[in-house]
Protein backbone atom coordinates (compact mmCIF):
# COMPACT_ATOMS: atom_id res chain seq x y z
CA UNK A 1 0.00 0.00 0.00
CA UNK A 2 1.12 3.55 -0.79
CA UNK A 3 1.13 6.30 1.86
CA UNK A 4 0.71 9.93 0.76
CA UNK A 5 1.15 12.98 2.99
CA UNK A 6 -0.27 16.34 1.95
CA UNK A 7 -3.20 14.78 0.10
CA UNK A 8 -5.29 17.95 0.41
CA UNK A 9 -2.63 20.09 -1.29
CA UNK A 10 -2.25 20.65 -5.02
CA UNK A 11 0.61 18.17 -5.60
CA UNK A 12 -0.77 15.56 -3.22
CA UNK A 13 -4.27 15.74 -4.69
CA UNK A 14 -3.01 15.36 -8.26
CA UNK A 15 -0.86 12.43 -7.16
CA UNK A 16 -3.85 10.77 -5.47
CA UNK A 17 -5.91 11.20 -8.62
CA UNK A 18 -3.23 9.50 -10.72
CA UNK A 19 -2.73 6.66 -8.24
CA UNK A 20 -6.44 5.90 -7.91
CA UNK A 21 -6.80 5.97 -11.69
CA UNK A 22 -4.16 3.26 -11.86
CA UNK A 23 -5.96 1.16 -9.24
CA UNK A 24 -3.26 1.54 -6.59
CA UNK A 25 -4.14 1.00 -2.93
CA UNK A 26 -3.62 4.35 -1.25
CA UNK A 27 -3.71 5.63 2.32
CA UNK A 28 -3.68 9.43 2.57
CA UNK A 29 -2.81 11.49 5.63
CA UNK A 30 -4.70 14.65 6.49
CA UNK A 31 -4.69 16.85 9.56
CA UNK A 32 -7.57 16.33 12.02
CA UNK A 33 -10.55 18.34 10.83
CA UNK A 34 -8.92 19.17 7.49
CA UNK A 35 -11.62 18.95 4.79
CA UNK A 36 -11.11 16.85 1.66
CA UNK A 37 -13.23 19.24 -0.42
CA UNK A 38 -10.06 20.75 -1.93
CA UNK A 39 -9.02 17.33 -3.14
CA UNK A 40 -12.50 16.61 -4.48
CA UNK A 41 -12.47 19.93 -6.31
CA UNK A 42 -9.16 19.15 -7.99
CA UNK A 43 -10.48 15.71 -8.98
CA UNK A 44 -13.53 17.42 -10.51
CA UNK A 45 -11.31 19.28 -12.97
CA UNK A 46 -10.50 15.94 -14.58
CA UNK A 47 -13.58 13.77 -14.05
CA UNK A 48 -17.34 14.17 -13.72
CA UNK A 49 -17.37 11.58 -10.91
CA UNK A 50 -14.70 12.76 -8.43
CA UNK A 51 -16.39 10.87 -5.61
CA UNK A 52 -15.50 7.56 -7.28
CA UNK A 53 -11.82 8.37 -6.87
CA UNK A 54 -12.20 9.78 -3.36
CA UNK A 55 -13.91 6.56 -2.25
CA UNK A 56 -10.86 4.56 -3.33
CA UNK A 57 -8.65 6.42 -0.85
CA UNK A 58 -8.23 5.33 2.76
CA UNK A 59 -8.16 8.68 4.53
CA UNK A 60 -6.48 8.79 7.94
CA UNK A 61 -6.09 11.70 10.33
CA UNK A 62 -2.79 12.46 11.94
CA UNK A 63 0.10 14.86 12.41
CA UNK A 64 3.59 14.37 10.98
CA UNK A 65 4.92 15.74 14.30
CA UNK A 66 3.21 12.88 16.20
CA UNK A 67 5.71 10.10 15.69
CA UNK A 68 3.88 7.49 17.74
CA UNK A 69 0.59 8.19 15.99
CA UNK A 70 2.28 8.06 12.59
CA UNK A 71 3.78 4.68 13.39
CA UNK A 72 0.32 3.13 13.64
CA UNK A 73 -0.77 4.70 10.34
CA UNK A 74 2.22 3.27 8.48
CA UNK A 75 1.47 -0.38 9.21
CA UNK A 76 1.29 -2.28 5.92
CA UNK A 77 2.84 0.56 3.89
CA UNK A 78 5.51 -0.23 1.27
CA UNK A 79 5.97 3.23 -0.31
CA UNK A 80 5.80 6.81 0.98
CA UNK A 81 5.22 9.96 -1.06
CA UNK A 82 5.94 12.85 1.29
CA UNK A 83 4.17 15.90 -0.19
CA UNK A 84 3.16 17.69 3.01
CA UNK A 85 4.85 20.95 4.00
CA UNK A 86 4.05 24.43 5.18
CA UNK A 87 4.58 26.71 2.18
CA UNK A 88 4.83 30.23 3.52
CA UNK A 89 7.03 33.29 3.11
CA UNK A 90 5.76 34.98 6.27
CA UNK A 91 8.85 35.77 8.35
CA UNK A 92 6.76 35.83 11.53
CA UNK A 93 6.20 32.07 11.11
CA UNK A 94 9.89 31.29 10.63
CA UNK A 95 10.34 29.01 13.64
CA UNK A 96 7.09 27.16 12.93
CA UNK A 97 7.94 26.58 9.25
CA UNK A 98 11.44 25.31 9.99
CA UNK A 99 10.28 23.08 12.84
CA UNK A 100 7.32 21.43 11.11
CA UNK A 101 8.93 20.89 7.70
CA UNK A 102 12.15 19.56 9.20
CA UNK A 103 10.86 17.56 12.18
CA UNK A 104 7.94 16.11 10.25
CA UNK A 105 10.28 14.78 7.57
CA UNK A 106 12.68 13.41 10.20
CA UNK A 107 9.82 11.47 11.79
CA UNK A 108 8.77 9.91 8.49
CA UNK A 109 12.37 8.99 7.68
CA UNK A 110 12.87 7.37 11.09
CA UNK A 111 9.65 5.37 10.78
CA UNK A 112 10.43 4.28 7.22
CA UNK A 113 13.75 2.91 8.50
CA UNK A 114 12.18 1.22 11.52
CA UNK A 115 9.32 -0.36 9.56
CA UNK A 116 11.43 -1.36 6.57
CA UNK A 117 9.47 0.71 4.03
CA UNK A 118 11.22 0.08 0.74
CA UNK A 119 10.64 3.33 -1.19
CA UNK A 120 10.50 6.95 -0.06
CA UNK A 121 9.85 9.92 -2.38
CA UNK A 122 10.38 13.34 -0.83
CA UNK A 123 8.92 16.43 -2.49
CA UNK A 124 11.39 19.22 -1.86
CA UNK A 125 11.73 22.48 -3.82
CA UNK A 126 14.17 24.53 -5.86
CA UNK A 127 14.22 26.66 -2.70
CA UNK A 128 16.46 23.95 -1.19
CA UNK A 129 18.83 24.22 -4.16
CA UNK A 130 19.49 27.86 -3.42
CA UNK A 131 19.57 30.86 -5.73
CA UNK A 132 22.24 30.74 -8.47
CA UNK A 133 24.00 33.87 -9.72
CA UNK A 134 22.11 35.83 -12.38
CA UNK A 135 22.54 34.30 -15.83
CA UNK A 136 23.49 30.83 -14.61
CA UNK A 137 21.25 27.77 -14.26
CA UNK A 138 21.61 25.80 -11.05
CA UNK A 139 21.64 22.02 -11.31
CA UNK A 140 21.39 19.28 -8.68
CA UNK A 141 25.02 19.83 -7.67
CA UNK A 142 24.58 23.53 -6.89
CA UNK A 143 25.98 24.10 -3.38
CA UNK A 144 23.66 25.33 -0.66
CA UNK A 145 24.87 28.52 0.96
CA UNK A 146 23.79 29.41 4.47
CA UNK A 147 22.73 33.04 4.45
CA UNK A 148 20.47 35.49 6.21
CA UNK A 149 18.99 36.11 2.76
CA UNK A 150 17.49 32.59 2.67
CA UNK A 151 13.78 32.46 3.38
CA UNK A 152 12.45 30.35 6.24
CA UNK A 153 10.80 28.11 3.66
CA UNK A 154 14.09 27.57 1.80
CA UNK A 155 15.92 26.78 5.04
CA UNK A 156 13.17 24.39 6.12
CA UNK A 157 13.24 22.49 2.81
CA UNK A 158 17.03 22.26 2.94
CA UNK A 159 16.84 20.90 6.49
CA UNK A 160 14.18 18.39 5.42
CA UNK A 161 16.43 17.18 2.59
CA UNK A 162 19.26 16.72 5.08
CA UNK A 163 16.98 14.40 7.07
CA UNK A 164 16.33 12.34 3.94
CA UNK A 165 20.04 12.15 3.12
CA UNK A 166 20.71 11.16 6.72
CA UNK A 167 18.17 8.36 6.27
CA UNK A 168 19.93 7.09 3.13
CA UNK A 169 23.16 6.81 5.11
CA UNK A 170 21.26 4.68 7.62
CA UNK A 171 19.85 2.35 4.96
CA UNK A 172 16.79 4.11 3.56
CA UNK A 173 16.21 4.05 -0.20
CA UNK A 174 14.85 7.45 -1.17
CA UNK A 175 14.54 9.88 -4.04
CA UNK A 176 14.14 13.66 -3.83
CA UNK A 177 12.40 15.87 -6.38
CA UNK A 178 12.94 19.63 -6.46
CA UNK A 179 10.09 21.26 -8.41
CA UNK A 180 10.34 24.85 -9.54
CA UNK A 181 7.22 27.05 -9.32
CA UNK A 182 4.38 24.56 -9.82
CA UNK A 183 1.53 25.65 -12.06
CA UNK A 184 -1.76 23.83 -11.71
CA UNK A 185 -5.41 24.19 -10.75
CA UNK A 186 -6.38 24.49 -7.11
CA UNK A 187 -8.70 26.67 -5.10
CA UNK A 188 -7.25 29.76 -6.88
CA UNK A 189 -6.82 31.53 -3.51
CA UNK A 190 -3.63 29.89 -2.23
CA UNK A 191 -0.22 29.03 -3.58
CA UNK A 192 0.78 29.48 -7.19
CA UNK A 193 -2.84 29.03 -8.35
CA UNK A 194 -3.46 32.61 -7.21
CA UNK A 195 -1.52 33.70 -10.29
CA UNK A 196 -4.64 33.13 -12.38
CA UNK A 197 -7.15 34.76 -10.05
CA UNK A 198 -4.88 37.76 -9.38
CA UNK A 199 -4.28 38.47 -13.06
CA UNK A 200 -7.96 37.88 -13.81
CA UNK A 201 -8.85 40.63 -11.35
CA UNK A 202 -6.56 43.07 -13.14
CA UNK A 203 -2.99 42.91 -11.83
CA UNK A 204 -1.19 46.10 -12.87
CA UNK A 205 2.39 45.37 -11.80
CA UNK A 206 5.17 43.07 -12.98
CA UNK A 207 8.67 42.58 -11.63
CA UNK A 208 12.06 42.23 -13.30
CA UNK A 209 12.87 38.84 -11.81
CA UNK A 210 12.39 35.36 -13.16
CA UNK A 211 12.53 31.69 -12.20
CA UNK A 212 11.63 28.19 -13.34
CA UNK A 213 8.12 26.83 -13.85
CA UNK A 214 6.68 23.32 -14.16
CA UNK A 215 3.22 21.80 -14.67
CA UNK A 216 1.82 19.97 -11.63
CA UNK A 217 1.02 16.99 -13.87
CA UNK A 218 4.71 16.75 -14.79
CA UNK A 219 5.63 16.76 -11.10
CA UNK A 220 3.40 13.81 -10.18
CA UNK A 221 4.30 11.94 -13.37
CA UNK A 222 8.00 12.32 -12.60
CA UNK A 223 7.53 11.17 -9.01
CA UNK A 224 5.78 7.99 -10.09
CA UNK A 225 8.26 7.38 -12.90
CA UNK A 226 11.17 7.49 -10.48
CA UNK A 227 9.42 5.08 -8.10
CA UNK A 228 8.74 2.35 -10.69
CA UNK A 229 10.55 -0.96 -10.28
CA UNK A 230 12.38 -0.62 -13.60
CA UNK A 231 13.76 2.83 -12.69
CA UNK A 232 14.24 2.55 -8.96
CA UNK A 233 17.77 1.12 -8.94
CA UNK A 234 18.98 4.06 -11.06
CA UNK A 235 16.80 6.73 -9.44
CA UNK A 236 17.16 6.02 -5.73
CA UNK A 237 19.34 8.12 -3.47
CA UNK A 238 19.46 10.98 -5.95
CA UNK A 239 17.69 14.30 -6.39
CA UNK A 240 16.03 15.62 -9.53
CA UNK A 241 15.17 19.24 -10.33
CA UNK A 242 11.77 19.34 -12.04
CA UNK A 243 11.74 22.44 -14.21
CA UNK A 244 10.16 22.71 -17.65
CA UNK A 245 11.25 26.25 -18.52
CA UNK A 246 12.88 29.35 -17.11
CA UNK A 247 10.87 32.52 -17.66
CA UNK A 248 10.96 36.12 -16.59
CA UNK A 249 7.94 36.86 -14.39
CA UNK A 250 6.73 39.43 -16.91
CA UNK A 251 6.64 36.83 -19.69
CA UNK A 252 4.77 34.38 -17.46
CA UNK A 253 2.26 37.04 -16.40
CA UNK A 254 1.71 38.01 -20.03
CA UNK A 255 1.01 34.41 -21.02
CA UNK A 256 -1.62 34.12 -18.29
CA UNK A 257 -3.21 37.47 -19.17
CA UNK A 258 -3.37 36.62 -22.86
CA UNK A 259 -5.02 33.26 -22.18
CA UNK A 260 -7.53 34.81 -19.79
CA UNK A 261 -8.11 37.61 -22.33
CA UNK A 262 -7.43 40.40 -19.84
CA UNK A 263 -4.97 43.28 -19.86
CA UNK A 264 -1.30 42.52 -19.32
CA UNK A 265 0.45 44.02 -16.27
CA UNK A 266 2.12 47.18 -17.54
CA UNK A 267 3.85 48.84 -14.55
CA UNK A 268 7.27 47.62 -13.42
CA UNK A 269 7.46 47.22 -9.67
CA UNK A 270 10.81 48.66 -8.59
CA UNK A 271 12.64 47.71 -5.41
CA UNK A 272 11.42 50.90 -3.75
CA UNK A 273 7.81 50.24 -4.76
CA UNK A 274 7.99 46.65 -3.47
CA UNK A 275 9.46 47.83 -0.18
CA UNK A 276 6.59 50.27 0.31
CA UNK A 277 4.14 47.56 -0.70
CA UNK A 278 5.26 44.93 1.80
CA UNK A 279 5.37 47.50 4.62
CA UNK A 280 1.82 48.60 3.87
CA UNK A 281 0.79 44.92 3.74
CA UNK A 282 2.44 44.33 7.13
CA UNK A 283 0.51 47.24 8.67
CA UNK A 284 -2.72 45.89 7.20
CA UNK A 285 -1.97 42.45 8.64
CA UNK A 286 -1.31 44.00 12.07
CA UNK A 287 -4.74 45.65 12.19
CA UNK A 288 -6.83 43.02 10.39
CA UNK A 289 -5.02 39.74 11.06
CA UNK A 290 -5.34 38.87 7.35
CA UNK A 291 -2.11 37.28 6.03
CA UNK A 292 -0.12 39.61 3.81
CA UNK A 293 -0.01 38.72 0.12
CA UNK A 294 3.28 40.60 -0.22
CA UNK A 295 5.90 39.84 2.42
CA UNK A 296 9.48 41.06 2.83
CA UNK A 297 10.80 37.67 1.62
CA UNK A 298 8.64 37.77 -1.51
CA UNK A 299 9.64 41.38 -2.19
CA UNK A 300 13.34 40.51 -1.94
CA UNK A 301 13.08 37.76 -4.55
CA UNK A 302 10.65 39.50 -6.93
CA UNK A 303 13.36 41.25 -8.97
CA UNK A 304 15.93 38.45 -8.77
CA UNK A 305 16.54 36.08 -11.68
CA UNK A 306 17.02 32.48 -10.47
CA UNK A 307 17.10 29.89 -13.25
CA UNK A 308 17.38 26.10 -12.95
CA UNK A 309 18.41 23.14 -15.10
CA UNK A 310 15.69 20.47 -15.11
CA UNK A 311 17.19 18.20 -17.78
CA UNK A 312 18.69 15.47 -15.57
CA UNK A 313 15.48 13.43 -15.38
CA UNK A 314 14.82 13.81 -19.12
CA UNK A 315 18.32 12.56 -19.95
CA UNK A 316 18.13 9.61 -17.55
CA UNK A 317 14.60 8.37 -18.22
CA UNK A 318 11.84 8.48 -20.81
CA UNK A 319 10.44 11.81 -19.64
CA UNK A 320 9.52 15.05 -21.35
CA UNK A 321 7.96 18.23 -20.00
CA UNK A 322 4.71 19.95 -20.92
CA UNK A 323 5.58 23.39 -22.29
CA UNK A 324 4.67 26.26 -20.01
CA UNK A 325 2.66 27.86 -22.82
CA UNK A 326 0.51 24.70 -23.04
CA UNK A 327 0.38 24.42 -19.26
CA UNK A 328 -0.92 27.98 -18.86
CA UNK A 329 -3.38 27.53 -21.71
CA UNK A 330 -4.83 24.36 -20.15
CA UNK A 331 -5.07 25.85 -16.67
CA UNK A 332 -6.60 29.06 -17.97
CA UNK A 333 -9.35 27.00 -19.59
CA UNK A 334 -10.01 25.26 -16.25
CA UNK A 335 -10.07 28.62 -14.44
CA UNK A 336 -12.45 30.21 -16.96
CA UNK A 337 -14.77 27.19 -16.99
CA UNK A 338 -15.08 27.32 -13.21
CA UNK A 339 -15.60 31.09 -13.29
CA UNK A 340 -18.45 30.64 -15.75
CA UNK A 341 -20.06 27.98 -13.56
CA UNK A 342 -20.03 30.37 -10.61
CA UNK A 343 -21.68 33.05 -12.71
Amino acid sequence: MIFVTGGTGMVGAHLLYDLTQKGEKVRALKRPGSPIQKTEKIFSFYTSTPENHLNKIEWVEGDILDKDGLSELLVGITQIYHCAAIVSFDASKRDEIIHINGEGTANLVDLALTLGISKFCHVSSIAAIGAPPDGLEANEEHPWRTSKENSAYAESKYNAEMEVWRGTLEGLDAVIVNPSVIIGPGDWKTGSSTLFSTIWKGMKFYTSGGTGFVDVKDVVTAMQLLMTEENWVSAKNQRYILNAENLLYRDCFNLVADNLKVNRPKIRATKTLLTIGYRIAAIKKFFTGIPAALTREIAKSANKVSFYDGTKIAKAFNFSYISIADCIQQNSKIFLAEHRRKD
